[in-house]
C-alpha cells in the first residue's frame, strides 16, 4: 500500500467507502493501540464544549462524513442541526441513519458521551431527538465560494465540524482560505467547535489512501485567529505508537473552541 497515490478531495464520490470506513474506525470508541484515546478524546471534548450551556441556537455540523457522533452532545443545545457532507454515498449513509435503516451501529459512542453528560438519558431517546433535530443533509465543498450550493446559507449560531479540512487542504494557504471561507458562514459571535488532526499526510480506508494534510498545532491556531476567529480553548493529545503508519501517519489530534468576533 506505501506505493500508492494518495486519493485527494474528488476522489471520495468514486473510492471513499463509508461502510469499511464506518467498521474501521466507528465501532467502538475505547482506546486502541494505533489510534490511541483518540476517540474518547473527541467525545469528550465536544461534550465539554457544550456542557456549559453557552454554545447553542442553530447548528451546522460541516464535513459530517458517514458519522453523527459530532453532534451528540450539542442536540441536547441546539434547536436545530443541519448536517453538510460532500461526498454523495455519505450523505446516504446519514440518511439511512435519520430514518433508522442504517445497520451500523454508534450505540458505544453515544453511550460513552451520555456517560459523560451523567443525565441518565438513554441511548435509543438521545438518538430519536437526535434525529429530530436535524433538518436537513446536504451537499457541500469548502472549496468553493458558496460552499453549500446549490443551497444558500445565510449564517448559524454554531459549526461543529470532526476530520473534515484536512482531507481537503493541500497546503497551509489552502487550509486558511477554507478556515476563512468556513468561518464567513458563523454569526458574529457564533461558535466554532472543531476536532482534527496534527501532522501526518494520510489515512487509509480498506486499501485506498486518502490525503490527510498535517499542519503543526501553531499553524492550525495561526489559520484559525487569521480566520477572525478568538481561540478559547486548545487541546491536543498524541498518538501512542506514532511508528506504526498502516492506518495513518497522523501524529495527534487537537479539539479547538473558538468565539467569531
Amino acid at each position: 500500500m506505501a506505493g500508492k497515490p494518495l486519493l485527494v478531495s474528488d476522489d471520495y464520490p468514486s473510492s471513499f467507502e463509508p461502510d469499511i470506513y464506518l467498521s474501521t474506525y466507528y465501532s467502538d470508541p475505547s482506546p486502541t493501540p494505533l489510534l490511541g484515546d483518540m476517540m474518547t478524546f473527541s467525545l469528550t471534548q465536544f461534550q465539554q464544549a457544550f456542557a456549559s450551556g453557552q454554545i447553542k441556537g442553530r447548528l451546522i455540523d460541516f464535513g459530517t462524513g458517514p458519522t453523527i457522533t459530532s453532534v451528540i452532545s450539542a442536540s441536547e443545545h441546539c434547536e436545530s442541526i443541519l448536517l453538510a457532507e460532500f461526498s454523495p454515498q455519505n450523505r446516504n449513509i446519514l440518511k439511512q441513519w435519520q430514518s433508522g435503516e442504517l445497520k451500523h451501529s454508534f450505540a458505544k459512542f453515544l453511550d460513552y458521551a451520555l456517560k459523560l453528560d451523567g443525565k441518565g438519558d438513554s441511548v435509543a431517546d438521545r438518538e430519536s431527538s437526535m434525529r429530530e433535530k436535524v433538518s436537513g443533509i446536504i451537499p457541500c465543498d469548502i472549496r468553493k465560494e458558496n460552499i453549500f450550493a446549490p443551497c444558500f446559507i445565510s449564517s448559524v449560531d454554531v459549526i461543529t465540524s470532526s476530520l473534515c479540512l484536512e482531507s481537503v487542504a493541500r497546503s497551509i494557504a489552502e487550509y486558511e482560505s477554507q478556515a476563512a471561507r468556513l468561518a464567513s458562514v458563523l454569526r458574529p459571535g457564533g461558535h466554532l467547535v472543531l476536532f482534527g488532526c496534527i501532522g501526518g499526510s494520510f489515512y487509509t480506508v480498506g486499501s485506498h489512501r486518502f490525503s490527510s494534510f498535517g499542519m503543526t498545532s501553531s499553524e492550525l491556531q495561526a489559520a484559525w485567529t487569521k480566520a477572525g476567529m478568538k481561540i478559547i480553548t486548545w487541546k491536543e493529545g498524541r498518538r501512542p505508537n506514532p511508528e506504526q503508519k498502516e492506518e495513518s501517519d497522523t501524529d495527534g489530534f487537537f479539539a479547538l473552541v473558538a468565539k467569531k468576533a
